[in-house]
């Protein structure tokens, strides 16, 4: 989608836009930073601080400059931010335990890993947009979405007590939060508290900033209100330290002979898993713009914007970033009217860092701590309780298993473990769903070749003989059984059995096994086995399990009407007593009748391939095949593309309707086979009726009843699909 240009009277509201989301970008750049360097890790908290704010410079000007979407911001966020930290904490507690809290290894570490997390994943994520892999990621099953959402939810919980007290909760939770400063914990739970019953009761976009901002005055009111001075409240934990951008470590500048590679590659499972993490987050959270702001966005462009932005950002020392919706659609109800207003927000941020570093180091801890607890407790309480008002109990409980499976075991194996299980509950879903779509006998469902009577009724008499079953879906281990079980009990009195695959979207090998349990069944039995509509897919499936569709007693058809007609054919060929009839006009007609109607024909000899009428032609006669074939053939969009729509044999009528409505011809009519064809004019017709009016009558009764027949046809294989 095109952006619109910036032009000067849009200036003033970008800039507007801008400032506000370079608040709120600060504000949130901060709480991950803390969220991410805790614990053991927690003295460098001025450099994650640093390299959340370069990232989301980084990101968040090369994203406004190829975005589809003007307004879009991206920055760290939630999702990744809580990857992060969880194994940023696994590698400081590994390094400090082999090597003791100063190691020199320790800060190099773990800043790699951001690093190359950031790089890593901007090249993975690039790659995907680049090969147009965006709308697969997006089949990703829902309720993973949500266990991981939930997880996501609980990491951040946890982060924020991390944050507050530097250390994981254990059974001295109680007595560490009572040792906290008053005002931390005060300020943390009051701020997340808000955040949560106001953001669910006003839905204006300036709730989270305005509640940001008064809890920094009010922090600072209080602060100056218990005597502290900043000097002391940073020294209480209270207060960031001001930014060092002498401290700033990127690819140019980093001691890489001090990196603990080992720990680094070790743990490149969960470099993998956040960088899932990000391209669903990106792509779920593009959506969700799409909806809100009612336009489209280019998915894969999303993500070329994206992995360009992380690549620069992990070059630069930047943490990994996001296309984040809270942020995006502050900008763009905040006023922006195009790219400018992120570019703007870039500007400030970058401005904020080189000009006032001081300024970051008044943003209270405990304000930001409250904003990562808000929005763990959001996700959490999102996808674990209102979420059973709209998920089936089974995905609700896939939600639940991963979000247990994360807290004890981590996020890549909570993650795979609901992947696991939710692919059971599709196979246990699938597997319930009818593999077979309708089962038909010779008495309700006839191909579309057009017959004598006298065919038709011996035909109908032998109904039972012929049993067909229209497969659907896909066929393995857990339909399969189903299917020869259904079969196996209805083969009583059969000499056909038939199933069509045409609705059949792929099979396994173990559903070979199955059908070949029902070719010794059927052969065992005398029964002919009819396989139509296999597609090449299906077909290859069993001839690589030695499934031969060249065996005695099995026969394979295109489609299930040519199936049909050579079952039709068989039992026609096997009843001496329809040997002879060739004419429509056995039992109606005397012999005299008959040859005074043969003067009103005019005889028609078309060789195989012939046409006798074209589609739109006008309908001015009648036809009875007095030998040979011919088809009823519609053409396609396609040049030289026909569908049979009937067949028409010896001793059948057709072009009836025409000839009483005068309509013109609705398809094509071509010879399959050289045929000699009686032609009955309108003309011949009216003479007919004014010369020998009880033969014209006889003729008219024979039409309709040809015509009853085939609605009586049309009528059953409609019921067999209801």
């Amino acid at each position: 989608m095109a952006r619109p240009p910036a032009s000067p009277p849009a200036l003033l509201p970008n800039l507007i836009a801008g400032a506000l989301t370079a608040f709120v970008t600060l504000a949130y750049a901060s709480s991950f930073a803390q969220l991410i360097f805790g614990g053991a890790l927690e003295p460098y908290v001025g450099l994650a601080l640093l390299a959340a704010l370069i990232g989301s410079v980084v990101i968040m000007f090369t994203l406004s400059l190829r975005t589809s979407l003007f307004f879009s911001v991206g920055s760290p966020d939630a999702n990744p931010s809580a990857i992060i930290a969880a194994t940023l904490a696994i590698l400081a507690a590994e390094v400090t335990a082999s090597e003791g809290a100063g190691s020199p290894h320790l800060l190099p570490t773990v800043l790699m890993f951001v690093f190359i997390s950031s790089v890593g994943c901007g090249l993975i994520i690039l790659g995907m947009g680049e090969r147009g892999w965006g709308r697969y990621v997006r089949y990703v099953p829902y309720p993973v979405i949500g266990g991981f959402l939930a997880g996501t939810g609980y990491l951040l919980l946890l982060g924020a007590y991390r944050m507050l007290t530097g250390a994981r909760p254990g059974a001295d939770v109680l007595d560490r939060l009572g040792a906290l400063h008053p005002l931390s914990l005060v300020t943390a739970l009051t701020v997340a508290l808000t955040l949560f019953i106001l953001t669910r009761r006003v839905r204006h976009y300036l709730v989270i900033p305005l509640v940001i901002v008064a809890s920094i005055l009010l922090f600072h009111v209080a602060r100056l209100g218990l005597g502290l001075d900043l000097a002391e409240a940073r020294r209480l934990g209270l207060l960031l330290s001001p930014l060092q951008l002498g401290a700033w470590s990127h690819v140019g500048h980093f001691p890489y002979a001090d990196v603990r590679w080992d720990l680094v590659l070790f743990h490149a499972r969960d470099f993998i898993a956040m960088t899932i993490v990000v391209a669903i987050t990106t792509l779920l959270n593009t959506t969700s713009l799409e909806v809100a702001t009612e336009r489209e966005a280019d998915a894969d462009r999303e993500l070329r914007a994206l992995g360009t932005g992380n690549i620069l950002a992990g070059l630069a020392g930047g943490i990994v970033g996001v296309t984040t919706f809270n942020r995006s659609l502050l900008n763009i109800q905040a006023g922006a009217t195009s790219p400018w207003a992120a570019r703007c927000a870039a500007l400030l941020v970058a401005a904020t860092m080189l000009l006032a570093p001081g300024a970051v180091g008044l943003l209270p801890k405990p304000v930001l701590t409250g904003l990562i607890a808000y929005l763990g407790l959001t996700l959490l309480v999102t996808w674990t309780f209102a979420s059973r008002k709209r998920l089936l109990p089974i995905d609700h409980l896939i939600v639940l298993a991963i979000l247990a499976g994360i807290a004890v075991f981590g996020i890549v194996t909570g993650v795979t473990l609901g992947i696991i299980i939710a692919c059971l509950s599709f196979i246990v879903s699938l597997s319930r769903s009818p593999p077979i779509k309708y089962a038909f006998t010779g008495e309700n469902r006839r191909s579309n070749v057009e017959r004598p009577a006298e065919h038709i009724a011996w035909l109908r008499s032998q109904g039972a003989s012929l049993r067909g079953f229209v497969l659907q879906g896909v066929l393995f281990f857990g339909t399969a059984h189903h299917v020869i079980e259904q079969i196996r009990g209805k083969l009583v009195q059969t000499r056909f059995a038939l199933l069509d695959f045409h609705l059949v979207q792929g099979v396994d090998d173990s559903s070979t096994l199955v059908l070949a349990k029902l070719q010794i069944l059927c052969r065992d039995s005398g029964i002919e086995l009819v396989f139509t509509g296999l597609s090449p897919e299906v077909e290859t499936v069993l001839r690589r399990n030695a499934f031969s569709l060249e065996r005695p007693g099995l026969h394979c058809f295109a489609d299930l009407d040519h199936g049909l007609e050579w079952c039709e054919n068989t039992l026609i060929a096997e009843s001496a007593g329809l040997a002879g009839i060739t004419t429509p006009f056995n039992g109606l007609l005397e012999p005299d009748e008959l040859r005074l109607l043969a003067s009103y024909f005019e005889t028609v000899v078309l060789p195989s391939g012939a046409r006798l009428a074209s589609q739109g032609e006008a309908s001015d006669a009648m036809f009875m095949v007095e030998s040979g074939r011919v088809g009823v053939y519609l053409p396609l969009a396609e040049p030289g593309v026909f569908k049979r729509l009937r067949s028409y044999g010896a001793g059948t009528v057709l072009g009836e309707m025409g000839l009483y409505t005068r309509a013109p011809r609705s398809a094509d009519i071509i010879a399959d086979a050289d045929t000699r064809v009686l032609r009955f004019t309108v003309e011949r017709v009216a003479e007919l009726e004014t010369a020998h009016p009880a033969l014209a009558l006889k003729l008219h009764r024979h039409v309709v009843r040809t015509l009853s027949e085939r609605l009586h046809a049309a009528n059953n294989e409609v019921r067999l699909l209801l």
